[in-house]
């Protein structure tokens, strides 16, 4: 990670934490529209090893510990209330998109599963 990304990473976890103590409202709605974000990005990145210019992709659960640490900047509350649905829900689309890029009925729903 490159200087300028790890200053916007800084100023992204400071904002984050800032309006999650002033303003609980504002940071859910804040949260809500990252982990939609973040949901479409993984369901592009899952099963890629590379990117268009041969640069190797960072895996997606790695993202998932990335956003868990942002999420911990903001406080023992607010990691407490939002991770177990925040992780469950990241961590689920990985591996339901990874599933179907390498056979798609590792995650096919079953009649008998209902």
């Amino acid at each position: 990670m490159g200087k300028a990304a790890r200053q916007r990473r800084l100023k992204r976890m400071k904002f984050l934490a800032r309006i999650a103590r002033e303003n609980p409202e504002l940071f859910e709605a804040e949260w809500e529209k990252r982990v939609t974000s973040w949901l479409k990005d993984i369901q592009i990145r899952a099963g890629r090893l590379r990117s268009k210019k041969k640069n190797p992709v960072k895996p997606a659960f790695e993202q998932i510990d990335e956003i868990m640490e942002l999420l911990r900047y903001c406080g023992d509350e607010i990691y407490n209330e939002y991770a177990p649905q925040t992780w469950e829900l990241l961590a689920t689309e990985c591996s339901r998109q990874f599933g179907i890029k390498v056979d798609r009925s590792f995650y096919h729903l079953r009649a008998e599963a209902i």
